[in-house]
């Protein structure tokens, strides 16, 4: 009797997928799985098997910079649920919420500058 290695045809069917897709196979491989690394058109560079989502840098700064970046929007997606939160439980005339509201607001601004400034000095590198 034949055993035959399904994980490998799965492994296997998907990069064929990928393939198909128009990704392109990349050098560099999945710090997961190992896999090769695919770029799609939209330029997102992503494992086709495990599904992980990879960021390719340069030097040391840029990797820094990315994963600045990757913090601070988790940060902001914390922010926005707040700011949701806050404006549902809204009464008219609540000034507390009122300034809780601007307060998020103000530090959603500083993020939105900071990621900007961030964006420029990596595309500098």
């Amino acid at each position: 009797m034949r055993v035959s290695d399904t994980g490998g045809d799965e492994k296997s069917k998907k990069l064929a997928e990928a393939l198909l897709k128009g990704w392109k196979m990349l050098s560099e491989t999945c710090p997961v799985c190992g896999t090769p690394l695919f770029r799609k058109p939209s330029g997102e560079v992503i494992c086709p098997v495990c599904g992980t989502r990879v960021i390719l840098v340069s030097s040391d700064e840029e990797g820094r910079i990315e994963r600045t970046k990757l913090v601070l929007a988790g940060v902001m997606e914390d922010l926005v649920r707040a700011l949701e939160g806050e404006v549902m439980d809204l009464r008219e005339g609540e000034v507390e919420s009122l300034d809780r509201i601007n307060k998020i607001l103000e530090a959603l601004e500083r993020l939105v500058r900071i990621n900007s400034e961030l964006g420029s000095r990596s595309s500098q590198t």
